[in-house]
């Protein structure tokens, strides 16, 4: 298995959403309801491309024989996605302290006392897993930060493992068999679904 860059070709439209592995039960005698929260929440992604023509018509095709299937996987990004932190300039973030888990995360490297370098709705990325940032984050003055995130992680983390910011990507497996309708003058239309590898 391995696992490829996504095109650089971006979807006419995209849908994207967190699948939670939350159960709920309720009791036969009462009619009271429990939840209850399990490490597994993944992303998932549907991305239609309208009407591609010459190259990337040829590029997209491509890739989806070169997937084979649910063989190999992807790296992909929420394509709606906008940056909302304070932070501009390239950074080098990196997770501090192993094993961690849960829905938050302990970072260094991040530019001194800035005010919202994290703002709740921004992505980051480590350990092959994509994250979103669930409230406003502020650096100290040794530039260390800790972040609300969802989904929970799912691996222990390695310390000094790097943290993507501004390209922030996960590891997706399609779920569906993509396929092409071609039109007068060679125009495709291709959709993709696809899930994030939790095993990645």
């Amino acid at each position: 298995m391995a696992t490829y860059n996504f095109p650089s070709i971006t979807p006419t439209s995209q849908t994207f959403e967190l699948i939670t592995n939350s159960r709920q039960f309720q009791s036969p005698v009462s009619g009271a309801v429990q939840t209850l929260s399990r490490k597994g929440s993944f992303w998932k992604t549907r991305m239609t491309f309208s009407n591609l023509r010459g190259n990337d018509r040829a590029e997209m095709q491509a890739f989806i024989a070169k997937m084979d299937g649910q063989t190999h996987r992807m790296r992909l990004e929420d394509y709606g996605r906008v940056r909302y932190g304070a932070a501009t300039s390239p950074q080098s973030v990196l997770v501090d302290g192993a094993g961690q888990t849960g829905s938050s995360i302990s970072l260094d490297g991040a530019s001194n006392s800035v005010t919202n370098f994290f703002k709740a709705g921004d992505y980051m990325s480590f350990n092959n897993e994509l994250h979103m940032v669930t409230a406003d984050a502020s650096s100290n003055s040794s530039g260390q930060i800790t972040v609300s995130i969802a989904p929970p992680i799912r691996k222990a983390t390695t310390n000094n493992d790097a943290v993507q910011i501004f390209a922030p990507l996960g590891v997706f497996m399609m779920i569906n068999t993509p396929r092409w309708s071609t039109e007068s003058t060679y125009i495709s239309s291709i959709t993709i679904e696809a899930v994030e590898d939790i095993l990645a």
